[in-house]
Order: C-alpha cells, then structure tokens, then sequence
C-alpha cells in the first residue's frame, strides 16, 4: 500500500477530501505516549502516505488526541481534544480544548486560532471537551456532546459559524453521547426524486416526452437547505437513532425518526459512519451495516471472511469512488478491556457501489430547462448542424449546443478549422467522421437521437434514453469519448433497472467498458 504511518495514533482523527485522506494528532502507542500535532496523507489513488512538513512560521494546532476533524470549502476543520498544557507534549500534563483550527487544503497552511478563550462567558462557546462527534453541514460545524477534563459526559450541542468564525449557538441535548459508542453524520449532497412530468401526451414531439419515472439525482446542500444530522448512540440499554434538523439561522430541532430496525445491529465500540469495531462473544470483527433513510431500515453488508479475522480498526467513506476503506492493525486482535489503537499498516476497500450504493450524478438543468431544451432539439428551424445515422437520417441540430456540452466535439472542431482537411475521423467501437456541418456515427437513429438529447437536456430523461439496447450503446460511447457525465448517468440508470432479465446484458456491456463495480452488481 505505499509508505505508511510511521506508529500506529491513538484518538487521531480521519478526515477524507477527495482523494486524499488526513490523519491528524494522537498519541503514540510506544513506551514514550507522546502527544502529537502532526498531519499524514494518505493518497487513496496511489496508495502512498506522505507528512506534511508546516511551513516556517505556522502556527501549528498544539498537539491532542481524541479531537474531531472535519472538511469544510477545501480546509480542515479540527476542534478540541485533549491537548498538552505546555510544550512538552506529555500525556501526563493535559488539558481539554475547546478551539477551532483550519488548515488550507490546497496550501498546505495553517490558519491562525480563533480568538475565543478556554473559559468564557458568552453562553454559546462550549465547554472544553474531548471524546465528542462533529460535522459539517453548510457552514455549521456542530460538536455534539463529549466528555470534559474529569471525564463527566456533556449533554450539550453547540454550533460555530465558520464563516463568521464564532459560536453562535448551545443547546441541551440529551442522551449523552461519545465517540465510544456513537457517532454522527450528516451530508454536503442530498438525493432527489422527482416526480413524472405533469405534461399532456402528444403536447410535445414523442421523441421529447419525458419518461413517466425520471431519475433520481443529488442537489447539493446550501445555506438555505440543510442536510438533517443523524446521531447514532448505542451507548445505553436501548440503541437510538437521533435526527437534529440544522435551520438557517444555526438552530437546531430534535426530530423522532420512525421505528427502525436497529435492534438488529450488534453491541457497538467506536462506530463510525457505515462501519463499526464489534466485540461479541470474543469475537473480533468489523461489521459494515447502511441504513436506507428513506424507510428507516439498517442492512449488513456482506463483505465475506475478510473483515473476520485482525483488527480492523477505523473506516471511511471515499465518496468520489463510492468506496469504502478500512484500515488494519497487523496484531491478531483486539482487547476490549483496552482502548482500541488504530494503525495504518494495512488497507481493505470495499466497492459500495457494487452493492448498489452510490452517489447519483447531480442535476445540469431543472425539469423545466429539459422539457425546454428537447422541445428545442425537435424544433429544427434554427439549427446548423446535422448528426448523420448509419441508415443515412439526418437529424438537425446546433452546432454551438453540442460544442458547449461535449470538450471532445469542440476539440475537433477547432483542429479541423486549423487544418486544410475537410474532415477528420475518430473512433474504435464507434466511428464519428466530422465536417464543419456534420457528424456521421456509425450508429442507428435511436441511439443518435438519444445521444442529442441528452447532450441537449444533460440527463436521460425519455423514454428513448432508457431503453436498455440503447443504453448500452450509450455506455460504450461515453467510455470511448470519455463523456464523463453521460457514463454516469447511464450507470445509474443501469443500476435501478437492473433485473434478472436485463442483467446478463448489463454484465456483458459493463466488462466491455471497464465498469467494475456495475459488472460485479
């Protein structure tokens, strides 16, 4: 896997943006239990772990562990643990912290403290904690319950506007909770179903109308529309499930989710989004299990003997890749009479995609702009270019729209304009042989014409796109000339119409795409 972590940190906090994940703080585990201030990155993609050195002059976090780090607009964002009283970096001279630092993503820097002192009057700053959960939602960072110097639980969620740089509110919040047994969680994306286009039949061309079950997609989360937080805790007789709605104005309102099924998840030690460290019965073994927001219902995922056996101690999600990865410490196992020491000595990923779990595309336009823009396509007074099919049809369309929407065609373009050739041909599975006017492919009308609508509307949203022989024509092409958004969106479309009478189809076009995860699925 690359270089590693150097020691395994104990209450060090992992924090995934992108491609890369941060490993920042802890203690080490040898003899000496110093605390530390450093930050590791952990290069998913090409599975290589690099320290950053700090610029001269920083002003380096004090060293802690059993802090919280999250992401928020390229930095990160780490709030208090339990950190040295000097600069001796002891375990034995601790204090608990209470303030936010940011570290700059692309920079590589550390932003000066916040100015908000360990003790202070105004009521919403939080008492100094450790132990705690956090997330970010919007520009909200929520610290939730903890554990102060003494080890006294806080019954307390308090908010800091990190745009503002200051708390703005603290609420009573009860059960207690602490990353022992809970963990929380919220989301900068949130999946839309749309409902079916309310539009007449034949009140547009057939070719437009939209597919009576439109796909569902994500819709970033703003400032005016929050991600509810959710709040596992199985840290008392009876697992809960807790949802806080942030509002605006950085309130929060406790909200009852329906019965679940959480009676079914085993006794829990360091849960974290997903994935949980579970001790039964002597048994040692990393358990994964999701719960389906929409009917409130947990399932385990089935990750075969692998997770069984070692000890499998901290996970993460890599939502660029819709993965999931666990990292291993080498020791046969774990005691639970012994805090857990997480180590970065071995990696295990999980494709949560091939399990059907994934982030779908986002939305490029509303349903109005789509209805609109294949009203356009089939409207062919105003167009200048023509897609030519196999069979020799023509279909009418502009050049400018197409150009806009697909990075290659304009490459094309441009070259072909520079040049004294009159035409240029490209292609393996598909061939396209481009004029100033025109673009032959050697495919039929239908998935021609699928392929302009969707470079008109940007989503598959007739019934035309969603024909399963076309959607496989469709994938290849996306592959073939990287149009990253369309493959996407024919993956998910693939996804939710998966059946046992279309997937040996589907297994046969995704090996001939390189689509792993929708093959293993």
């Amino acid at each position: 896997m690359g270089r590693r972590a150097r020691v395994p940190h104990k209450g060090a906090s992992t924090t995934v943006a992108g491609s890369k994940l941060y490993l920042f703080g802890g203690c080490t585990s040898t003899s000496e239990r110093r605390l530390l201030s450093s930050l590791f990155i952990f290069d998913l993609e090409l599975w290589k772990w690099e320290r950053v050195t700090p610029a001269a002059g920083d002003p380096v976090p004090k060293p802690r562990h059993f802090h919280t780090a999250d992401i928020w607009k390229n930095h990160l964002v780490v709030f208090g643990g339990l950190g040295d009283r000097g600069n001796g970096a002891r375990p034995d001279q601790l204090q608990v912290l209470n303030d936010v630092r940011l570290f700059n993503l692309s920079t590589r820097r550390w932003l000066p403290p916040s100015r908000v002192p360990a003790v202070s009057p105004l009521k919403a700053v939080p008492r100094p904690r450790h132990g705690h959960l956090s997330c970010v939602s919007s520009n909200h960072l929520f610290i939730i319950g903890g554990k102060d110097f003494f080890g006294e639980r806080l019954d307390d969620v308090c908010v800091y506007d990190l745009a503002k740089k200051e708390w703005t509110q603290r609420q009573p919040y009860s059960p207690t909770c602490n990353l022992t047994h809970a963990f929380s969680s919220t989301s900068r994306w949130r999946v839309c179903a749309p409902q079916p286009d309310p539009l007449q039949p034949g009140s547009i061309d057939s070719r437009v109308s939209p597919t009576p079950t439109p796909l569902s997609y994500s819709d970033r989360v703003t400032i005016t529309s929050l991600h509810d937080i959710y709040v596992y805790n199985c840290d008392h007789p009876e697992r809960k499930l807790e949802v806080l709605s942030s509002l605006p104005s950085g309130e929060i309102q406790m909200k009852n989710p329906p019965p679940g099924a959480l009676g079914q998840i085993p006794s829990l030690r360091f849960p974290s989004v997903s994935g949980n460290q579970s001790v039964e019965d002597d048994k040692h073994a990393f358990f994964l299990w999701t719960l389906d927001i929409t009917t409130n219902t947990w399932s385990p995922i089935d990750t075969g003997e692998i997770l069984n056996n070692g000890s499998w101690s901290r996970g993460c999600v890599w939502h660029a890749q819709n993965k999931f990865v666990i990292f291993k410490n080498r020791a046969p196992g774990i005691d639970v009479s012994t805090p857990l020491v997480p180590s970065w000595e071995e990696v295990a990923v999980v494709d949560l995609e091939a399990l059907g779990i994934y982030q779908p595309p986002a939305l490029k336009l509303d349903t109005a702009g789509q209805v609109l823009a294949l009203a356009s396509l089939a409207d062919t007074i105003q167009e200048d270019f023509e897609f030519l099919c196999d069979d020799e049809r023509r279909i009418p369309c502009s050049r400018r729209v197409i150009a806009e929407r697909w990075p290659w065609f304009e490459q094309q373009q441009e070259r072909l304009s520079r040049s004294d050739a009159t035409s240029v041909t490209h292609g393996q599975g598909t061939i396209i042989t481009l004029t100033a006017t025109s673009c032959a492919l050697s495919q039929s009308y239908p998935v021609t014409m699928a392929l302009l609508q969707y470079f008109y509307s940007m989503t598959l949203g007739t019934a035309l796109q969603r024909a399963p022989a076309v959607l496989s024509y469709l994938l290849l092409i996306s592959t073939e000339f990287r149009i990253s958004q369309l493959q996407a969106l024919v993956k998910h479309a693939m996804h939710l119409a998966l059946s046992e009478t279309t997937a040996s189809g589907v297994y046969e076009i995704a090996a001939s795409c390189g689509c792993r995860s929708l093959q293993i699925r």
